[in-house]
């Protein structure tokens, strides 16, 4: 008899113990916070030859990035796209891959970089209004850290990029560029 009652009382313990286990376990997982860079794609452009300063030359290119495969696999599984709580731009460059005394980013009076995905379709630009007249084969440019870009994470798969300018001087040759966008991804236990 006092062997039966001190297997139930180890198997009421033990209950106990597991119980307790699991909650501290779904407070630990609820607590768990990360902070990830991230970046979609960097993006290749073309932009061509162009004799006429006072027109746009613009771009555009698509590519495909799954998110939640990117937040699973920086966080062990245990989080997902689900666990976003906040995304803001860090950076957006543009580089030249092939640049030449007479062309490069000089030639750009100014410049534009932007996108939008199948989840938020509301383009988010960035721009450099009055680009200098100086010999350059990168952009950086100026972004709001501070915008959350959320919306365009969630439910989203498809990442349509654009790139403008208006010309300075007129160009020649195609222009072959890449285009890279930067995040900062909160996420954290729900």
């Amino acid at each position: 008899m006092k062997t039966q009652i001190a297997k139930i009382a180890s198997f009421f313990a033990l209950s106990c113990i597991t119980m307790l286990g699991m909650n501290s376990c779904s407070k630990l997982a609820n607590n768990l916070k990360y902070d990830l860079n991230m970046q979609t794609a960097t993006v290749n452009f073309t932009i061509p030859p162009c004799s006429n300063t006072s027109i746009s030359l613009a771009g555009s290119e698509t590519n495909y990035y799954n998110i939640d495969s990117f937040i699973k696999a920086n966080t062990m599984g245990t989080m997902g796209v689900a666990n976003i709580s906040s995304a803001k731009i860090q950076s957006c460059s543009i580089t030249l891959l092939d640049p030449k005394p007479n062309l490069n980013f000089a030639n750009f009076r100014t410049c534009s970089g932007g996108f939008y995905s199948d989840g938020y379709t509301t383009p988010y630009d960035v721009s450099i209004t009055n680009n200098p007249d100086v010999y350059a084969t990168t952009l950086e440019l100026p972004v709001d850290t501070s915008a959350d870009l959320k919306g365009y994470l969630t439910n989203a798969h498809k990442f349509t990029y654009t790139l403008s300018g208006n010309l300075r001087r007129p160009t020649t040759d195609s222009i072959h560029c890449t285009a890279t966008f930067s995040f900062k991804v909160h996420v954290q236990g729900i």
